[in-house]
């Protein structure tokens, strides 16, 4: 038997043996008071906080994907931001709904597991450790081989804080030997409740395919569009910060931007005053033949410096760039500008109205990113409303950079590192994913005509008090049997 069969057998059994902790792990955060597992993740966040520099370091070190400095923001708005987004919200236990006269009853998915990209690993993982310990859940990471070490390290970091502020030992795992087969048999697994489905387009449809229920992702390659009534040095800004933001290996960045034919001479010339080198043709060709070799993205550009993919590229004159922007002639899948780039590429195009602008995003939407995101500025509300609802996404930030306000920076969409891209993008949820969607309500509903459940007779989510300890020990007792019937079926 060869050495890489080996290696193979021990992969899988890994995988049986993370799936045989986390069951018992599951079960004990589940019996958990809302208020306690609300406590433990207080607790891990602050943990989070404190090695968000380390960690971000780390991560690109290993991957050399992104920027320190990004990588942290993305960390904190992945513990402290999201946690405080949250803090008000009930994340199981029970309540009442006097309106409809039903009791409400929260149950934990169970045992979650968690892939994590390579593009924000740090983030992705605190984001889902932290959602599943506000609500109640094992989790088991998956990590991209490529930053495996630093997902292993803090992933065992945060599982031992856990386990010191209460937490079961088996409530944070991580795969160590993360093969393909590995991975798709967790996947597989009837011990799992759950996928949060993070990465590439393969692993997602692969969690999807499985037959374990999947809250998954899809690509993005976001269209912004700028109007005549856009103020255009918010618009340079915003553009800027949001492409040069990580090195543009978001999802969310900005992919093209569709500017109005009236503001295009003075949107380019702020553009090019703010570090953006726009090629000519024969730089453009040569861009390309590098960052789309045989119309494929090339992994090495993403995430990045300009400056890097110019010299490497062979672009003159583009060593201070901090974007590299390329004419975007034809909008189709032959065109690599009209393609998600995960880098800070930018394509462009000038079109005649916002009626000309929307008929390119659909097409670049057409191409890839059905679903996912889209930007404009501008200050005249109807062309706001019908840019945002004709194009097919679910979510649209206005006068506001898409990489940062997509991920609930500076906007009041949820924070998160899983976005949803419903019907449009083959995905099962439009949201951002966030530790309410890691729970399910079960309803008891009375008679209409009866009197409602009295609510004061039922424990608040964070406070152990209970005015009628029958009811609370009677839903105890239901929920342990709903659980052992769980875990044995």
């Amino acid at each position: 038997m060869n050495e890489a069969f080996d290696d193979d057998l021990a992969a899988l059994q890994e995988t049986r043996t993370l799936v045989a902790r986390a069951l018992p792990a599951a079960q004990a955060l589940a019996r958990l008071e809302p208020a306690e597992a609300w406590r433990i993740a207080e607790r891990v966040c602050r943990a989070c906080e404190d090695r968000a520099e380390h960690y971000a370091r780390l991560a690109v070190e290993e991957t050399g994907i992104g920027r320190v400095q990004d990588k942290v923001f993305k960390n904190l708005l992945a513990s402290r931001d999201l946690m405080a987004f949250y803090q008000n919200t009930v994340l199981g236990g029970m309540r009442v709904d006097e309106e409809r006269k039903m009791l409400l009853v929260g149950r934990p998915a169970g045992v979650v597991m968690g892939l994590v990209a390579s593009t924000s690993p740090i983030a992705t993982l605190y984001f889902k450790v932290l959602s599943c310990l506000m609500s109640r859940n094992a989790i088991i990471l998956s990590p991209h081989p490529l930053a495996l070490r630093c997902s292993i390290d803090a992933a065992e970091y945060l599982r031992e804080v856990a386990r010191e502020a209460g937490a079961p030992a088996d409530a944070i795992q991580i795969q160590k030997t993360p093969t393909l087969d590995a991975t798709h048999a967790m996947m597989r697994n009837r011990g799992v409740n759950l996928i949060l489905a993070t990465g590439g387009t393969p692993m997602v449809r692969a969690a999807y395919s499985s037959g374990t229920p999947s809250l998954g992702v899809g690509p993005g390659n976001v269209p912004v569009y700028v109007d005549a009534s856009a103020d255009l040095g918010l618009a340079v800004d915003e553009t800027m910060a949001a492409k040069t933001f990580d090195y543009g290996s978001a999802c969310s960045t900005p992919s093209a931007v569709f500017v109005h034919r009236d503001v295009e001479a003075d949107f380019t010339d702020k553009m090019k005053r703010a570090g953006a080198f726009y090629c000519n043709a024969e730089q453009q060709q040569r861009l390309e033949a590098f960052a789309f070799p045989e119309g494929r993205l090339n992994p090495k550009i993403v995430g990045r410096a300009a400056a890097w993919i110019a010299q490497q590229a062979g672009l003159s004159g583009a060593g201070h760039a901090t974007v590299l922007v390329g004419t975007l002639n034809e909008v189709s899948r032959a065109s690599p500008m009209a393609k998600e780039k995960l880098s800070p590429i930018l394509g462009f195009k000038r079109v005649d109205d916002r009626e000309h602008a929307i008929r390119e995003a659909r097409a670049m939407l057409a191409v890839s990113g059905a679903g996912h995101t889209s930007g404009i500025f501008a200050e005249d509300l109807e062309t706001i409303a019908l840019w945002g609802g004709t194009l097919d996404v679910n979510r649209t930030v206005v006068n506001k950079g898409t990489s940062m306000g997509v991920i609930g920076a500076g906007t009041g969409l949820a924070p998160t590192f899983t976005i949803g891209t419903g019907f449009a993008g083959r995905s099962s949820i439009a949201e951002n994913v966030g530790p309410e969607h890691l729970i399910n309500w079960k309803k008891i509903a009375f008679p209409t005509g009866a009197p409602a459940p009295r609510s004061e007779a039922l424990p608040a989510q964070r406070t152990s008090d209970a005015h009628d300890d029958h009811i609370r020990d009677t839903v105890r007792a239901i929920l342990a049997l709903a659980l052992e019937s769980r875990t044995t079926s």
